[in-house]
């Protein structure tokens, strides 16, 4: 598959047809972050790193011969950045809704998110994200992870983990397919 530096450089110096903003969301410490910055820059570190407010980064992809980049807001899962980040919901396209497989009240907490976002920004595609699934001490269920996906009309169920990379790419480029067909349907 190449690495991914190899693909970002490549599809920089392409033209992109479509920028979609993408964001982010969970509580806090469920591995957003992490996530971005495996997909970003293929790298994983140990250390907790708090996101105050939001943190932008951008992705070239190739989606269905498409060339898109992804502006994706990592949005802070604090309580107390809640006013803060429902700034940042305007205009985007689609979110991936992030729980942590070992803590049920980030799994429970997935339908306010999916509500606040839904509220800030209608036109939205969703992607439910089950996180940390290199571990051992999981209490969610892919079962019932996939039930609640359903319920919430999200595009689909992924499980990933940041520490290892397993299905990160496949998660940010389902929602950017997933995205591009909203759009040009």
């Amino acid at each position: 598959m190449g690495s991914q530096t190899d693909k970002t450089d490549y599809m920089s110096d392409l033209n992109v047809e479509f920028t979609f903003k993408i964001l982010l969301l969970g509580d806090g410490g469920v591995g957003k972050t992490s996530l971005v910055n495996r997909f970003i820059q293929d790298k994983f570190t140990r250390e907790y790193i708090h996101t105050i407010g939001m943190q932008p980064s951008s992705k070239y992809l190739m989606v269905k011969n498409t060339n898109v980049c992804l502006s994706i807001f990592d949005i802070a899962g604090d309580e107390s950045f809640k006013r803060l980040r429902e700034l940042f919901y305007k205009g985007s396209k689609g979110a991936l809704i992030t729980f942590d497989l070992t803590q049920r009240s980030s799994f429970e907490n997935v339908k306010s998110w999916y509500k606040e976002a839904k509220n800030k920004s209608k036109n939205q595609m969703f992607i439910l994200i089950g996180n940390k699934s290199d571990l051992s001490d999981r209490v969610i269920s892919g079962e019932e992870a996939k039930e609640l996906a359903k319920k919430l009309k999200c595009a689909d169920y992924i499980e990933t983990s940041a520490l290892t990379g397993d299905y990160v790419d496949d998660a940010f480029h389902l929602l950017g397919e997933t995205v591009l067909n909203n759009v040009l349907a």
